[in-house]
């Protein structure tokens, strides 16, 4: 209203969305021009459906392959080694990660058990990781060097992981188990049992198996 003089009309307010768009991203453009909307519809503005909502650009999700993860893991030191191949073939979330206790690891077997009090769903599930994370665990519990209950601690990671990569963080890792996963031909279902997804609509795997008889 400042900027409009306290006058509305349509010259006025589309010079003021021109210079929204001068100042602001598209997606807080679009939040601003909605606001405006509804007070020009409180006010009963005679064209308020005459304003358009800008488009937001599409950007193209990071396609994050075997290589990355290479040159992170040469550049790491053994911690966050370890971290990043657990991270990366297990599907683990970050957040997930950082609350690890050496409890939920069963190293024999390959496998994660994550809690329900640290999975995003409230449930609890299973998830497995590769030999290659297995050994570099193995190595990094070989040292002993631990100050927390957790193996890898959100703040400790999280300044790691800036040191190593400008564009990759850990919850990255997780993004690279799923495409990985698509190119190796896991099945979806699969997928998302082991990542902690919803199972609905994944009849096969959403209701319990029953047997004939």
């Amino acid at each position: 209203m400042k900027f409009c003089s306290y006058r509305i009309d349509d010259d006025r307010i589309i010079i003021y969305i021109n210079e929204l768009k001068k100042q602001f991203e598209p997606e807080t453009v679009r939040k601003h021009i909605i606001t405006i909307k509804r007070f020009l519809r409180f006010v009963n503005y005679p064209n308020t459906d005459m304003i358009k909502l800008p488009k937001i650009p599409k950007r193209r999700g990071v396609s994050i392959r075997p290589e990355h993860i290479k040159q992170i893991a040469e550049k790491a030191d053994i911690k966050t080694r370890a971290a990043v191949l657990l991270a990366a073939t297990s599907g683990l979330r970050a957040e997930e990660l950082y609350k690890l206790t050496l409890d939920d690891i069963d190293i024999d077997n390959r496998t994660v058990y994550v809690r329900a009090e640290i999975a995003k769903d409230c449930e609890d599930r299973v998830t497995f990781f590769s030999e290659e994370a297995r050994d570099v665990l193995l190595e990094y519990l070989d040292t002993g060097v631990r100050k927390s209950v957790y193996l890898f601690p959100e703040g400790t990671m999280q300044k790691k992981m800036r040191k190593i990569s400008k564009k990759l963080r850990m919850k990255h890792m997780r993004k690279f188990f799923s495409q990985q996963s698509d190119r190796l031909g896991m099945p979806t279902s699969v997928k998302k049992l082991l990542m902690g997804h919803s199972l609905r609509g994944d009849v096969d795997l959403s209701r319990p198996l029953r047997l004939p008889g």
